[in-house]
Formats: structure tokens, C-alpha cells, sequence
């Protein structure tokens, strides 16, 4: 039996919404491309709904062995996920590369950024907490396994 995903960090559903909102996803039936916030990168996602598995080549999917935004992404474009829309809206163009840089790549700073953002421009937080929460569980239900062949990150 194919090996399940460990879950997925909170900021990779931050990430995915971005993605979605920011129309950096591109499905194709059970394919889809997406490109990552400044637009350098592209990343293949695949999925077989009738197998419960998802594959991707993001690095979160292929070194960490969680899901990564772009897998999430494509779950949301498709409506497997269902989801506050202004979620997505609020995080739409956050330029998360710029952001993983400034802040080496520590998660938890770029997810302060950006909550601190959101707080700014007068965001819900405890609505927006919810919401991700909500995503959260139902990744967490699908219990979706790894998709055979993985395929490496771009360069």
C-alpha cells in the first residue's frame, strides 16, 4: 500500500490559497501546473481521485513527505477542498519566494509576516483560523497516499 503524507504545515495552506487566488493554477483533468509567486518555477501536480492518491514535485512533496502548497492548490482549484473564497483573497499576491529569502527560509517568521499583514489590513484572524483549520481537517480525512513515480523538483 502507497505511503500516506505526513500532514501538511499551516503555512502551505497560506501558500496554496496565494496560488489559487493569484491564478497560478493551471488544471488539466487530474493534472495540473503550478507556478510558484515570482513566477521562476513551475511545478507538476498529479492526482488519481480513484486511487486517494496526489503527487507533486515541490520540495515540501518530494524531500519533506508532506503535501506542499502546489498539491494543496490544485485540491482546492478542483473543489475537492471546499473553502472560504476570501481566504484565498486575502493572501493573494503575497510574494512568498521574496519573503522565504528575507527570512531563511524560517516558516514561522514568514507566517508572522503575513499574519501581522492580514492584522494590518483589518483580517479576521480567529474567522481566517477557522478557515485553515477547516482545510486542515479535510486534508486530514482524505488521508491521501503518495502517487508512484515521484518526479524531482525543478532547478
Amino acid at each position: 500500500m502507497a505511503a500516506e503524507w505526513k500532514p501538511a504545515p499551516v503555512i502551505k495552506i497560506y501558500e496554496a490559497l496565494g496560488a489559487v487566488a493569484d491564478g497560478r493554477v493551471e488544471v488539466d483533468g487530474d493534472t495540473a501546473r503550478v507556478a510558484s509567486s515570482d513566477k521562476a518555477k513551475t511545478y507538476d501536480v498529479r492526482h488519481d481521485p480513484a486511487a486517494g492518491s496526489i503527487t507533486a514535485n515541490d520540495n515540501g512533496s518530494y524531500w519533506q513527505g508532506y503535501l506542499g502548497y502546489p498539491g494543496i492548490a490544485y485540491l482546492l482549484e478542483r473543489g475537492v477542498l471546499i473553502y472560504d473564497r476570501d481566504l484565498a483573497t486575502e493572501l493573494a499576491g503575497v510574494p512568498w519566494k521574496e519573503l522565504a529569502t528575507r527570512y531563511r527560509n524560517d516558516w514561522a517568521k514568514v507566517e508572522k509576516h503575513v499574519r501581522d499583514d492580514l492584522s494590518e489590513r483589518g483580517v479576521d484572524l480567529d474567522r481566517f483560523d477557522a478557515g485553515l483549520a477547516e482545510i486542515s481537517s479535510q486534508l486530514e480525512k482524505l488521508a491521501l497516499t503518495k502517487l508512484s513515480p515521484r518526479l524531482r523538483p525543478p532547478k
